[in-house]
């Protein structure tokens, strides 16, 4: 295919992915709207598989300030009978303060999803029920793995999209596939977007991952960035990295790790921030398994969903980076270490070694020794 002109790829591009879009094109439809409520709607997409980091995430939110929050929308890969007890057990605690709504797939579009079992389908899907659902203009699209860790987070999202007035609101220019950098497209994850122009404008197919041409070149725009493209506008404005804790492609290696696919034998990787998660969730037993593992001498893999991951390429950096990031998120959520959390850290602060920064650094984001 290198020999051919670009437009002749992108077509070729285009009728392998066909029959994809066949069976998405139409799978999800939604309405503009006259009538918006003040505010804004946080919606999640997420895993029922991972239902306890939903919860985590829920709880999470519900510790920020949410003056001007109208809703939490979580919308699960799953039918919504199917939502776990704990979910809706967790929703119906915080609904006291919060409204939240939880969203399931209907019967097709669950049954279209799990025949292409891609997470960019799951997401798409998810991030647009949740869109076509949503009272207010502002949306933030909070990524399931992503934990808050700021009080006034998202009223500051939220204002910063009334200030910038941008139809396209985040946190972070998007890199990668391709994408030219001077398109200045704004990354997913914490992104406010405008539920007014997104209805009024675009279908939700228009979401989904596109094949355009850009500079030259055969681009695959990601999930809500080709809906970027003029006319619509776009603004950045970044957070500290205090506010938020998101560890890089972790739902990536989850999939990966429980499809067989890898058990990161030789790779860093963030696995332990998952386990971390789940405890935050209710789901304590990896962690007090993981803690154990890792103080037994020769340690090289651990036990997770069924299956083993190794440990063998897991940086000093990284190991002293997940210390630091559980202890800034511990003292956040409960003021202190608990027990358990710091018996688990104990094999973890072994490995960081003298790359270990918790309670050596100094400056706006160290992290104290507690």
């Amino acid at each position: 295919m290198a020999s051919l002109s670009p437009y002749l790829r992108l077509y070729a591009k285009r009728l392998k992915r066909l029959p994809l879009t066949i069976a998405l094109r139409n799978l999800i439809s939604w309405q503009p709207s006259d009538t918006w409520v003040e505010g804004y709607t946080v919606v999640i997409a997420c895993m029922n598989d991972l239902d306890a980091v939903a919860v985590a995430n829920l709880r999470s939110c519900a510790l920020l300030h949410h003056d001007r929050l109208h809703q939490i929308i979580l919308v699960f890969d799953c039918l919504r009978d199917d939502i776990s007890e704990n979910v809706r057990s967790a929703a119906h605690e915080i609904s006291r303060e919060i409204p939240v709504e939880l969203i399931g797939y209907s019967e097709r579009q669950f049954r279209v999803a799990k025949g292409i079992n891609w997470g960019w389908v799951y997401s798409w899907l998810s991030w647009c029920l949740g869109i076509a659902h949503s009272r207010t203009r502002a949306v933030i699209l909070h990524d399931l793995d992503a934990m808050p860790l700021a009080p006034s987070l998202f009223e500051n999202l939220y204002d910063n999209w009334l200030e910038m007035k941008a139809d396209f609101c985040g946190i972070r220019r998007y890199k990668g596939n391709g994408v030219p950098e001077e398109l200045g497209l704004v990354a997913t994850f914490e992104m406010v977007l405008d539920a007014g122009f997104v209805r009024r404008n675009c279908r939700p197919f228009d979401l989904f991952n596109k094949l355009e041409l850009a500079s030259g070149r055969v681009v695959d725009f990601d999930t809500t960035l080709y809906v970027q493209l003029p006319p619509a506008t776009r603004a950045v404005r970044s957070i500290d990295e205090t506010d938020l804790l998101h560890p890089s492609r972790l739902i990536c290696q989850y999939t990966d790790l429980v499809s067989g696919r890898s058990d990161f034998t030789g790779q860093d990787h963030g696995l332990f921030m998952l386990i971390y998660f789940l405890f935050l969730g209710g789901h304590s037993e990896p962690l007090h398994s993981a803690a154990l593992r890792l103080t037994e001498e020769g340690c090289r893999k651990i036990p997770l969903f069924g299956k083993e991951f190794s440990i063998d390429g897991i940086t000093p950096m990284s190991w002293a980076w997940t210390e630091k990031q559980i202890r800034r998120a511990e003292q956040f959520y409960f003021g202190k270490t608990r027990p358990e959390v710091e018996r688990y850290l104990t094999g973890i602060i072994t490995r960081a070694g003298a790359h270990r920064t918790v309670g050596v650094e100094t400056g706006p984001f160290a992290v104290a020794a507690y």
